[in-house]
């Protein structure tokens, strides 16, 4: 009897380390990851030509697993004139992190073409009449334009504000370089700030 007691004792006693080591389930969270079209739409603050510019453009393309994001987009110059355009476009590559909370981060870069219309001043000396018998010269200066083609290659880090569901703001900054012959390739390049919004 004293025996049977002590063996119940034992059990009742073992009975919590042993419910202890059994797996525990809690609730369970599924989360779905989506993938889908994403639409974008950018404003640029740059230098063209030695001139504050803005550009503006955007990009289409679809997001794998909210996390990578390729497609294709496309920039121009707003505020050019005849004497200062220019266009370009290309494959866009995203890197996006932390994307389904309310704020998130990423890293994005455009690889592509374009073509810029610019313009150099050039001076000639042109023979003027000053008597019957006398010639001199004088100095006029013209406007000469011409088209480049370049590559472009545009890295940008950002930063995104997400609204609702399927509206966030982006804002970022990168670099655009440029390579086109000659010295016009640093009349292109230049640091780039970008304010812009996504639908996804």
């Amino acid at each position: 009897m004293t025996a049977r007691v002590g063996i119940l004792v034992a059990m009742v006693s073992l009975a919590p380390v042993v419910a202890s080591a059994q797996p525990t389930s809690g609730p369970m969270t599924v989360e779905r990851i989506q993938s889908g079209l994403l639409v974008g739409a950018d404003a640029k603050v740059t230098e063209v030509d030695h001139h504050t510019s803005e550009l503006v453009g955007g990009q289409l393309g679809w997001v794998i697993d909210e996390s990578i994001f390729i497609g294709g987009g496309g920039y121009w110059l707003a505020n050019g004139s005849r004497d200062r355009r220019m266009g370009y476009g290309g494959v866009v590559v995203q890197w996006l992190t932390r994307s389904s909370d309310r704020v998130g981060f990423g890293a994005k870069a455009l690889i592509g073409g374009g073509e810029a219309t610019l313009a150099d001043d050039f001076t000639i000396l042109v023979p003027v009449r000053v008597s019957a018998t006398r010639f001199s010269t004088e100095p006029r200066t013209s406007t000469f334009r011409f088209q480049r083609d370049f590559f472009i290659a545009e890295p940008e880090a950002n930063i995104s504000l997400r609204l609702t569901d399927h509206f966030r703001l982006i804002g970022g900054v990168g670099y655009r370089f440029i390579g086109a012959e000659g010295r016009d390739d640093n009349r292109l390049r230049g640091a780039t700030g970008t304010l812009g919004f996504q639908l996804f």
